[in-house]
């Protein structure tokens, strides 16, 4: 195993660790007013606010990492050659290996992380399904992550 990819592969782990830790944390903090609704939205606090906006931002590079680190170095540790394939192929092998539920469910996170980072002041309605959306999709997403995970220190010894 190439060991540059290994250092990088376990780099990666970490850092989703790390995005991981701070979701649940912010989750935690904010578990009374889940789900959210147009009345409690209202009333957040700052101090919720920036629990919110902490989730959003964790979410977002959490699914980076995955898509852009964790996918191409499990499938390389994994053995696939993936040298100059577009990442919708990657998706597909992904899918293949049933390591993703499919290619359409991760793209539908990310339409959901891109509905998440853009604030329109007029549709709150919009912004509140996307927040209680995240939970859902965050749980499928950690499913795809510790599936990865496993399959690969279970295969290429990492």
């Amino acid at each position: 195993m190439n060991s540059l990819c290994h250092k990088k592969w376990l780099s990666a782990l970490d850092e989703c660790d790390a995005h991981i830790t701070r979701i649940q944390h912010a989750i935690d903090h904010l578990a009374e007013k889940l789900p959210l609704t147009k009345e409690v939205y209202d009333f957040l606090s700052d101090t919720d606010i920036a629990y919110i906006d902490q989730i959003v931002f964790r979410f977002s590079k959490l699914q980076d990492t995955i898509g852009n680190k964790i996918f191409p170095l499990g499938l390389v540790l994994l053995g696939e050659d993936i040298e100059a394939r577009p990442f919708i192929d990657l998706l597909n092998k992904l899918e293949e290996l049933r390591l993703i539920p499919s290619s359409s469910k991760w793209m539908d996170w990310r339409e959901l992380r891109n509905d998440l980072t853009h604030e329109y002041p007029d549709i709150v309605e919009d912004r509140i399904d996307a927040l209680n959306n995240l939970k859902a999709a965050l749980s499928e997403i950690l499913q795809v992550y510790q599936k990865i995970k496993t399959i690969v220190a279970n295969t290429s010894s990492v």
